[in-house]
């Protein structure tokens, strides 16, 4: 037991509803599956509504995530309409119609479809966790003339030329290289001397895409080496064998693509086989609060990339949403994660383009969310997007693990100097390395 307590200590992870705003019911994949109830203050029947759709995982393997994003949009959706609504409407307030994907890329363009025909009047729609979920609904969104808000990282989604697809945050080519400049700042910094890479990824849109970028990125540095390269099937039962390649490669530090279920699994296999390489990985499975709550202490030290971090610099010196974290943890008891601060500003980015446009007209919005030109809660600064509808200022930030005066782990922005609002704190194995 000694020994274990030691290596998990040792590893150094460097790594990738419910409120009171106006909410429609919880929309299953399914029409004969059960649904939720509406929140507590929808509107009354004489006040002006304006409709954001939100489609994400509230059941099956991913439904983490979908309570992370609704819970963030609850949020946004509660302070707008405290601050009046969208007053270019004539203080229109916004409600949420939620749909639940099942956590199933197969069951993603129906649902899309449902949203729509089931809510004419929806003026945008935000999802939708993963990647994969996202890309077999973009045809229905150009179709329909509905503008779609995402945060998810793969290229694949602005290279198709939509004009109603919105894409706000850092794509993995800027996550593999805040990886790589994560390490050569470790090697360079603490003179650690590790350059031999090994990249494991889900065998999905976003592990694909990450693992593309990654390879990119190692390529193109001086004093790194790919020695090991391999995907896996999502939601694996068993990934020895990724662990055994690792090893045998003489890997000294990984860069995984995992969600939840994996992260746990390849961090315990590791642990079993007795190998602690340094671990960069791709963020998500790394970053959520279950993570946190499954190690206890032993989560001090761990690092993970990042679209969005409740306190990085970005927000910390905006005073419209300085406090968005505290607030989040104070309604919810749970601090608030990447994909919760992703989504509030998917809906702030929605109703300042409304705002905007005082329309809730499809083409009107679309043009609309295209010239914002705004700070939002992406880290980066200002928005600016591009033809093809990604806003290209947004970049990756790490966040690491540490414990607050109150006693408590959370994740806080440590990289880079531009996002970071605490010290890089050095862990034990850090410590041990520089010795050597």
């Amino acid at each position: 037991m000694k020994k274990i307590l030691s290596l998990v200590l040792s590893l150094v992870l460097i790594v990738t509803l419910v409120g009171c705003g106006s909410t429609a019911p919880v929309q299953s994949a399914s029409p004969t599956a059960s649904q939720g109830q509406s929140g507590a203050n929808s509107p009354g029947p004489a006040e002006k509504t304006v409709k954001i759709g939100l489609i994400f995982p509230l059941s099956g393997s991913n439904a983490d995530q979908g309570v992370f994003n609704v819970d963030g949009a609850k949020l946004a959706v509660e302070d707008i309409n405290a601050a009046g609504g969208i007053k270019s409407l004539g203080g229109a307030k916004i409600e949420l119609v939620i749909y639940d994907n099942e956590s199933d890329s197969d069951k993603c363009k129906n649902v899309a479809e449902r949203l729509i025909n089931e809510n004419p009047d929806v003026v945008a729609i935000h999802g939708a966790s993963a990647s994969a979920y996202v890309l077999p609904m973009l045809s229905v969104f150009e179709k329909a003339g509905i503008p779609f808000l995402t945060a998810q990282t793969s290229e694949t989604i602005t290279s198709q030329g939509y004009k109603y697809v919105f894409a706000f945050a850092a794509q993995s080519p800027q996550f593999a290289q805040t990886q790589v400049d994560m390490l050569e700042w470790l090697n360079k910094e603490l003179s650690l001397n590790i350059t031999k890479v090994g990249i494991v990824y889900e065998d999905t849109e976003w592990g694909l895409t990450n693992s593309a970028a990654a390879r990119k990125s190692i390529g193109a540095s001086e004093t790194l080496e790919l020695v090991y390269d391999q995907s896996y099937t999502a939601s694996s039962s068993d990934l020895s064998s990724l662990v055994v390649g690792l090893m045998d490669s003489g890997c000294q530090v990984v860069f995984p693509t995992s969600y939840t279920q994996d992260a746990k699994l390849l961090f315990n296999t590791m642990v079993s086989y007795d190998y602690s390489p340094l671990i960069i990985g791709g963020g998500a499975g790394f970053l959520y609060p279950v993570f946190g709550a499954d190690l206890g202490d032993l989560v001090g030290g761990v690092l993970s990339v990042a679209s969005h971090s409740y306190d990085a610099a970005t927000i910390r010196n905006d005073n419209t949403y300085s406090d968005v974290g505290e607030r989040f943890e104070k309604k919810y008891n749970y601090f608030m994660p990447e994909q919760g601060v992703s989504a509030y500003n998917a809906v702030y980015l929605v109703s300042q383009a409304l705002e905007n446009s005082a329309s809730t007209d499809g083409e009107a919005v679309m043009n609309a969310i295209r010239g914002l030109k705004i700070s939002s809660l992406t880290p980066g600064g200002a928005l600016k997007f591009l033809e093809n509808g990604w806003s290209e200022n947004g970049v990756a930030v790490m966040v690491q693990w540490q414990k607050d005066n109150d006693g408590v782990f959370r994740p806080h922005t440590v990289f880079p100097a531009s996002e970071a609002t605490v010290e890089f704190q050095l862990t034990d194995l850090l410590k041990s390395l520089q010795k050597k």
